[in-house]
């Protein structure tokens, strides 16, 4: 092979890298950035045990990061000492919670690609394996073939600059007022409770929340003193989720009470306490 096919061919790896990064971090963005991330931080990073507010940040760095490394894999400043290695130990770390979920049986969208496209566990260990395998070529087989320039603050300003707009521009939209709102809410909520009740809160498209779902319809109907069951469902992407609903009732084999919240009013009440799916026992207005 020629060195002008040998840089051809890293090249081609390259801006097949940088584009996967980039459809990772816009895909988590979607259908609208602040629609995208809410349910990026509610379903995939709470649904591991990643705390609300820290979800909050770590979204935003993780996909500030995503476009950093799509950017500098198409420049050439430490391109094989340091940004190949820290794409693949990205991509490694990710590939260990893959390989744990898949070894689990978990076959839900992992989140890799938001809601855009969406992979099992399994499927997306495959795509970085893949991925891995490519970037090694540059710094073994052809490493000679790679321009590398030794100067740092280019890589600095543009990881910086990635992070830092995904915390301007996608501003979180609680702020005291909307928190004193949702705490009103909260309560209302709450002490509209007037009896026994399992509250649930689901997101209807989670397969968690389906399979929690359709143990409450069991236990409901072998005990004739179970309590009434409410559902209160995420609106994940601010449509209705209609069909979403639909299917998580056939599923389960009974229709139940149930309301329909956006992200905004969902998060406040429920995820700064749990995680999905969560199941509340409330006596006159009070949890059990």
């Amino acid at each position: 092979m020629t060195n002008q096919a040998k840089n051809q061919f890293i090249w081609g790896i390259r801006i097949l890298v940088s584009a996967l990064f980039i459809l990772s971090a816009v895909a988590k963005l979607y259908p609208t950035p602040i629609l995208g991330i809410g349910a990026f931080e509610t379903k995939y990073l709470g649904a591991i045990g990643i705390e609300y507010d820290i979800a909050r940040i770590l979204s935003r760095l993780l996909i500030g990061f995503e476009f950093s490394l799509a950017i500098l894999l198409l420049l050439p400043f430490y391109f094989r000492k340091l940004i190949i290695p820290a794409t693949i130990g990205l991509l490694g770390v990710f590939s260990i919670h893959l390989a744990v979920q898949a070894i689990n049986g978990d076959a839900s969208n992992c989140g890799c690609f938001g809601e855009l496209i969406p992979m099992t566990p399994f499927q997306a260990l495959i795509k970085n394996i893949m991925t891995i395998g490519l970037l090694l070529i540059p710094i073994t087989v052809f490493k000679d073939n790679c321009d590398e320039r030794k100067k740092f603050s280019p890589i600095l300003i543009i990881v910086l600059a990635s992070i830092l707009s995904m915390f301007v521009f996608l501003i979180p939209s609680e702020s005291s007022d909307f928190n004193a709102e949702a705490e009103t809410q909260n309560t209302r909520l709450y002490n509209s409770i007037q009896k026994k009740k399992i509250l649930c809160f689901f997101d209807p498209s989670c397969e968690h929340c389906m399979e929690a779902g359709k143990e409450i319809i069991h236990l409901k109907n072998t005990n004739k003193d179970f309590p009434e069951v409410k559902i209160l469902f995420m609106d994940a992407f601010d449509n209705g989720m209609k069909e979403e609903i639909d299917v998580f009732f056939k599923f389960i084999g009974e229709k139940l009470d149930y309301q329909l919240l956006s992200i905004q009013e969902f998060n406040p009440i429920f995820w700064d306490k749990y995680q999905f799916p969560g199941v509340l026992y409330m006596y006159e207005g009070q949890e059990r």
